[in-house]
């Protein structure tokens, strides 16, 4: 039987269905990553339910495949308990361990009894030493890294101990892991809970450079990772994780092959035509990010390009590359998409083809959907070798032995078996009998057959060797399970209880420029400047403030500013980790996305914290600690980028930059800014081009933040001192989520 423990890897696949599972089993996955049909961050996938599985980690588990139960989405108050219950479906399941976001939902995962592995979300944005030094402590026993880190930062993950999961293969998120709000803002279907709409799919038009007519120019190409996953390992990384809970089944089965085969043969064998006909949006290489790269944008088409396979010639297809009989294809002018098309024959050089739309001669011809691979993806059926040793005496019970990897079982005849009269069993006979297993899990490699004198019917010999497979199926399970003993006795856990906190009113305000900042009179005081350095940290301490950081920051550069005394403002858990370390005073900022009170309960050393920008005000006054800030009024980053939009637009390269005013206008005329922001390196803002606004609807004290505007300030003091002046805005504003659920 294979066993992971042997591997310094593990090839994750995704299991968004039951067809996908069995294709990524069947094709060498070493292990598969599912969700139930709650709390998981692909809710649009068919997913599973507590109750089938079981049944599907014992078909994992006789592969030696692992099982990891995703619980990976932000969670409500009222959504807490029965995450937990989630959480122990899935360790009563037997599954190998969960992927978690919370971090409350974390260490109730983490205080299960051993073995279970706790993997920490790609959305909590780890991407230094920093970031999973803070999970470690609440855990976390593997760390699934911000798709975006270089492999320096994956080194220094894996330098804190623990397993280290990295991006292999497929979609690329445009945003940093885990800091998205578009699809919750513009829709109310947030991504950080299992919906998005992917609104950064659409196409957009830039006000400069080479996208003024449009482009999709917030979505990434896809990632490949044929020449740099032996980086990855050798950088520390030991769980590759296919992208793709919602694509085809075939898909799953395919990448799980080709990585399976990469890997075995020591980066020697890729089968990169084959994942690009897959899925392909874009034919990235490489993952940029691990080499420090910022171009990652596909601008051209938001969908599966396919591989190049011949081009329109009258009205059919001059095929260089054989087709086959219902291949699906893609017609493009240039990059261009023009129409979809399927071969109506199969062979090369001239070949009908149905186009659905109007063709010109010349123009390529690119395979989305190979017939062929996909049967043969999907037919593939995993068998595991077997020994077989059977013996059978007259007058006695046969006997049948079978061993595969270390589990062993034997079976006996339910009947004595006869004496043989005249036409005693056969052993080629008997052997080849007891080798008819092509309907099973097992192929028989080698039997041995030892008969005395014996005759028995064909049907009593298939009759034990189908009670010796089925009994061998549970022993594997079995010997798998035995590891997981003592998770019998676990007891019934009680539900945490968090303190009631209150604090009085009060008013923070985020300034952009040195001249607010100087201006600004509030109780809490922070500071985004666009450049974060020794003389922003400087300002903040001479005034008091916090310094707020990048969500990608250089966390090693930043504990260098961070002698003079200024406090900070954390949008990712490495940062709290940094402000533990050097004893800094800080903030848990938006980025944080406190969702319930045992979050805000993790932050317990924060001088303040903010709410979720996704919660309303009816589910923030829930929080038993109602000591947090809701930001009310300003601009809302929908999306915190570490490519570079500058470049995607315009071209060059850093060397000469050209980062400036940049705005993006989608399709409907709804217009986005991007900023610049730089520590150690850029990152970048997407602004909602509609401020955030409910002066006029909010009318009680409170606990507020806004953006510098000396007339907001002035409402919201006065809002705290019981007095409504009766301001509102003019200028063109949403409510954001504040009186909206989002789903």
């Amino acid at each position: 039987m294979p066993n992971c423990a042997e591997k310094t890897y593990e090839i994750l696949a995704p299991a968004g269905s039951e067809e996908q599972l069995t294709a990524a089993v069947n094709n060498g996955c070493d292990s598969v990553y599912l969700g139930l049909d709650n709390f998981n961050a692909r809710m649009k996938a068919p997913n599973f339910t507590a109750e089938n599985l079981p049944r599907w980690v014992d078909y994992c588990h006789v592969f030696g495949v692992k099982v990891y139960v995703t619980v990976n989405t932000s969670l409500k108050n009222d959504e807490l308990a029965a995450a937990k219950k989630t959480v122990l479906a899935a360790y009563r399941a037997n599954a190998d361990g969960v992927i978690v976001t919370d971090l409350a939902l974390m260490r109730f995962a983490a205080s299960l009894p051993k073995p279970f592995e706790v993997a920490a979300s790609t959305q909590l944005n780890c991407h230094d030493g920093y970031g999973a030094e803070f999970l470690k402590a609440q855990g976390a026993t593997t760390v699934v890294c911000a798709r975006e880190c270089t492999l320096e930062e994956i080194s220094q993950i894996a330098a804190t101990g623990v397993r280290v999961e990295c991006f292999l293969h497929g979609a690329l998120c445009v945003c940093q892991s885990g800091q998205c709000l578009f699809s919750s803002m513009v829709g109310g279907n947030s991504g950080n809970r299992g919906l998005c709409a992917q609104p950064c799919r659409k196409k957009y038009f830039s006000d400069g450079g080479n996208f003024q007519k449009g482009g999709y120019l917030l979505s990434p190409a896809d990632n490949c990772s044929t020449e740099c996953a032996q980086d990855m390992l050798q950088a520390g990384a030991s769980v590759f994780k296919i992208e793709g809970r919602n694509r085809r089944a075939e898909y799953a089965g395919a990448t799980s092959k080709a990585y399976s085969r990469l890997f075995e043969s020591n980066f020697t064998k890729s089968d990169k035509n084959a994942l690009y006909e897959m899925y392909n949006r874009g034919e990235l290489p490489q993952n940029p990010y691990l080499y420090g790269g910022k171009k990652v944008i596909y601008p051209y088409a938001p969908g599966h390009i396919g591989v190049p396979v011949g081009v329109v010639r009258q009205k059919g297809i001059f095929a260089r590359t054989p087709l086959n009989k219902g291949d699906g294809l893609k017609v493009f002018d240039g990059k261009e998409e023009v129409c979809g098309a399927v071969a109506l024959e199969s062979g090369s050089g001239f070949v009908r083809a149905k186009f659905s739309g109007a063709v010109a001669d010349g123009m390529t011809v690119r395979r989305t959907t190979n017939v062929a691979l996909c049967q043969q993806t999907l037919s593939a059926r995993k068998k595991l070798p077997v020994s077989a040793f059977f013996t059978a005496n007259g007058g006695e019970q046969a006997r049948l032995t079978l061993r595969c990897g270390s589990s062993e079982i034997t079976v006996f005849s339910s009947e004595i078996w006869q004496k043989a009269q005249n036409a005693p069993l056969d052993e080629a006979q008997t052997a080849q009998l007891l080798q008819k297993t092509q309907d099973t899990y097992y192929t028989i490699t080698d039997i041995t057959v030892n008969l005395h004198n014996v005759f028995a019917a064909k049907s009593q010999i298939n009759a034990l060797r189908r009670q010796a497979v089925q009994t061998l199926t549970g022993r594997i399970i079995s010997d798998y399970n035995a590891a997981f003993a003592p998770r019998k006795k676990l007891v019934c856990i009680e539900q945490e209880q968090y303190q009631s906190i209150r604090k009085p009113p009060c008013l923070a305000v985020i300034c952009d420029g040195e001249q607010d900042l100087a201006q600004c009179e509030a109780d809490v005081v922070i500071y985004r400047p666009q450049y974060v350095n020794a003389d922003a940290a400087k300002l903040c301490a001479e005034r008091g403030a916090y310094l707020d950081l990048p969500a990608f920051s250089d966390n090693g550069y930043v504990e260098g500013l961070l002698s003079c005394g200024c406090g900070i403002v954390c949008h990712n858990v490495g940062q709290v980790q940094l402000a533990r370390k050097t004893g800094t005073p800080y903030i848990a900022g938006t980025g944080l996305n406190i969702f319930n009170d045992g979050m805000a309960a993790q932050f317990y050393d924060a001088k303040e914290f903010f709410y979720s920008q996704e919660l309303s005000l009816a589910e923030i006054a829930d929080f038993r600690n109602r000591g947090g800030i809701v930001f009310v009024d300003g601009s809302i980053t929908l999306m915190k980028l570490v490519h570079c939009p500058f470049l995607t637009v315009y071209g060059g390269d850093c060397a000469h930059c050209k980062a400036g005013e940049l705005c993006y206008t989608d399709e409907q005329g709804n217009k986005f800014f991007l900023q610049r922001r730089r520590d150690a390196k850029c990152t970048f803002r997407l602004i909602n081009g509609k401020k955030l606004s409910v002066a006029g609807k909010l009318k009680a004290k409170g606990r507020y933040c806004v953006d510098y505007d000396k007339r907001v300030i002035e409402h919201y003091l006065k809002i705290n001192k019981g007095f409504d002046d009766g301001y509102v805005e003019r200028r063109q504003f949403t409510g954001g989520r504040l009186y909206a659920k989002i789903k």
